[in-house]
């Protein structure tokens, strides 16, 4: 300290000396106090990152660049797209979605001579409300010697140099993040951080916003993307500004997670871009060997770790060798509580019978609130997102079809078949039903010609022709017998099948079908048909006839 302090006097010996005199030696080492806090806040303070990245250009709260966590610096802190522990709230807010139980993380690394890193957070994971996290992050260096100096007025020359105590270098983040799944295969997440300096009686600080999210494309990939301090505002003895940053990370999961590999590239404004690459291997369920580089852009340190855990419990250790020595980081974590997985499935399977209950009983629009209800809890599940997109679709015609008359429970029943998705025909034939027994209802009429659209029938039901009483069972006999008479066989053959979906016992349909089939010389299937007429009506006797002429 005391080279760097003469190496200092030197080019500020002007400045001193027009501040020298009877103001003292007191006053004239604060003066220099406050010089050298400008001066250390760009050489000394960035000391941890120039281990990493020599040309940062000492930028302003450089220690959170640096990486926390035993695990991800292990890694060569190529940790932005892997983190899926506790340090995620540090590393990439986005990825705190992976975490299913309460964490507590803590750090501590040695960077160099009477110089500290340390880093403590806890996560919470919530049933249906993402993952929070509170963090500190504290780079501190002790032992700066302070001196007051006095200079002879007419020269250069120091007169005295006196030891006047000593004062530490702090810089501390205390952060809140938050992370959230907007899909099984998107979540993002979001940094409120708090930035403080302190250089002997000198302080200032920083408020600032990081965004991220996290891309899984597949069980084995994933890619990060973030910016950090897209929004910063400083405050105290400062003209400092924080730089935005933009960060690109990857993580490829080999043999079901037991093999890891990160990369992550980093370019801060006005800076040069850097790159970090490593690699995590779990040689059993419970230890694990990882290895890391860092570069911008040549190498500027090499990393390896082990890790060990046991149940709840990891112990961490990362060593780092750069050109300045070497750094150790230790890292324990402890994980609490029962899975939140499970919470968050009894909630969203809660809420979806919940939904169903309304459903059932025919009060769509709140069986609609709460499966979103149940989308909140979990954004990536596709079948309960599936089954609003087609309710909401039904809504849209029919609010609701409550009570226990016959039309509202076809209608219920129809829309049921409609949101489960598996047999659109039935749902036609329920809803052609309901609309049989209510033919001026329009909204209804409306739902079952959308529902026939995407079942992809060829015609279309339209509203009843004729007096009132003329209904769509009406409609589709004259159809009917009308196709008989005009010879189109097939043609009365579908209308005769459009009423038996809806009333599979409907005399004279089965007798159309029946004089069908005989028409077209297929008279055992004519036999059939009329044979179920005389269950129907025994006492029919022209069908009667129409059997003794086919034996």
């Amino acid at each position: 300290m005391k080279r760097l302090f003469y190496s200092v006097v030197a080019p500020l010996r002007r400045a001193l000396r027009s501040g020298a005199g009877s103001a003292g030696a007191v006053a004239r080492g604060r003066f220099l106090t406050g010089l050298l806090f400008a001066l250390l806040s760009s050489t000394l303070t960035p000391l941890p990152s120039t281990l990493l990245f020599a040309q940062s250009g000492g930028q302003p709260a450089q220690f959170m660049s640096y990486g926390t966590g035993a695990r991800g610096l292990g890694m060569g802190g190529a940790f932005f797209a892997v983190a899926d522990d506790a340090s995620a709230s540090y590393w990439n807010p986005a990825a705190l979605i992976m975490l299913e139980k309460k964490e507590f993380t803590a750090m501590q690394a040695s960077l160099f001579a009477d110089t500290t890193l340390n880093f403590f957070t806890y996560a919470h994971p919530t049933a249906s409300r993402g993952v929070w996290a509170l963090s500190m992050t504290q780079l501190k260096s002790v032992g700066f010697e302070r001196v007051a100096i006095e200079v002879n007025p007419g020269g250069d020359e120091i007169i005295s140099f006196k030891p006047g105590g000593y004062f530490d270098n702090v810089e501390r983040a205390l952060a809140f993040s938050w992370g959230r799944e907007v899909s099984d295969k998107l979540s993002f997440g979001v940094m409120a951080k708090n930035i403080s300096r302190q250089l002997d009686t000198s302080k200032d600080g920083f408020n600032a916003i990081d965004i991220a999210m996290l891309q899984k494309f597949s069980k084995t990939y994933r890619m990060a993307m973030g910016i950090q301090n897209v929004f910063s505002m400083a405050s105290g003895d400062t003209d400092d500004k924080l730089p935005l940053t933009l960060k690109l990370g990857q993580a490829l999961s080999l043999f079901k997670g037991g093999l890891v590999f990160g990369f992550d590239i980093t370019k801060p404004q006005s800076g040069d871009m850097n790159w970090r690459f490593g690699g995590e291997y779990w040689l059993m369920s419970w230890s694990a060997l990882r290895f890391g580089v860092m570069g911008a852009p040549e190498i500027q340190e090499a990393d390896f770790g082990v890790g060990l855990k046991y149940k709840n419990f990891g112990f961490d250790v990362a060593q780092g060798v750069h050109a300045l020595g070497a750094t150790t980081r230790f890292s324990v974590t402890m994980r609490m509580g029962r899975s939140n997985r499970a919470k968050h499935e009894r909630e969203v399977r809660n809420a979806v019978r919940q939904a169903m209950q309304y459903f059932k009983s025919g009060y769509f629009s709140k069986a609609i609130e709460k499966l979103k209800s149940a989308l909140d809890s979990d954004p990536g599940n596709a079948e309960i997102r599936r089954m609003i997109s087609r309710l909401e679709l039904a809504v849209g015609y029919v609010p609701d079809a409550t009570g226990g008359n016959e039309v509202p429970t076809l209608t219920r029943r129809g829309i049921i078949s409609y949101v489960d998705g598996n047999d659109l025909k039935t749902s036609v034939n329920v809803l052609r039903h309901a609309f049989n027994k209510a033919p001026k209802n329009d909204r209804l009429l409306s739902l079952l010609n959308m529902v026939e659209k995407e079942s992809g029938v060829s015609e279309l039901t339209r509203r009843p022709e004729g007096p009132e009483i003329f209904t769509y069972i009406d409609q589709r006999t004259y159809d009917a017998r009308q196709s008989i008479y005009d010879g189109k066989y097939d043609l009365a053959m579908r209308r005769a099948q459009d009423i038996l979906d809806l009333e599979p016992n409907n005399e004279t349909a089965l007798e159309i079908m029946g004089s069908a089939f005989y028409l077209m010389d297929q008279k055992d299937k004519a036999r059939v048909m009329w044979e179920k007429v005389l269950e129907v009506n025994p006492d029919n006797r022209i069908v009667r006839q129409f059997l003794k002429q086919t034996n």
